[in-house]
């Protein structure tokens, strides 16, 4: 899903990611914690990001995959008031501190033209077949 790097649009990452995973047939309590870190990881590029933003999904035995990108013409801030640098560590507040708590691994990278963030959550269950490609809105 593409949506501009607005944080009024939050909402819409989170329902994606929900029904998606719901489709997937992904158990209560793994899709609430999918959302959680999907609505962190949005929220904080709609704050400190760029002009568009990417949420994508992968679900492959028993894990889970989510990145959000963040790309185009940096905001309006001097570069000093993102919070960003290479490294995932120096993001302040308490966001970054419940996806570290939720998912098994993260990775961050930082271009000129983008920011990406991955994440991976082990899921203990799902009814519906495995689906084999990205999901991408």
């Amino acid at each position: 899903m593409t949506l501009p790097a607005e944080p009024c649009r939050v909402p819409e990452a989170r329902r994606f990611v929900g029904v998606q995973l719901d489709l997937w047939g992904v158990d209560d309590d793994d899709l609430h914690s999918a959302v959680l870190v999907v609505s962190e990881l949005v929220g904080n590029a709609a704050v400190h990001g760029r002009a568009s933003m990417c949420v994508s999904l992968r679900l492959d035995a028993r894990r889970l995959s989510l990145e959000v990108i963040d790309w185009g013409a940096p905001a309006a801030r001097p570069p000093s008031a993102t919070g960003r640098s290479d490294e995932c560590g120096d993001e302040h507040g308490r966001g970054l501190s419940i996806v570290e708590h939720l998912t098994e691994w993260i990775e961050c990278r930082e271009t000129a033209d983008s920011h990406t963030v991955r994440v991976g959550l082990r899921v203990s269950g799902w009814n519906s077949g495995c689906p084999d490609e990205d999901l991408l809105g």
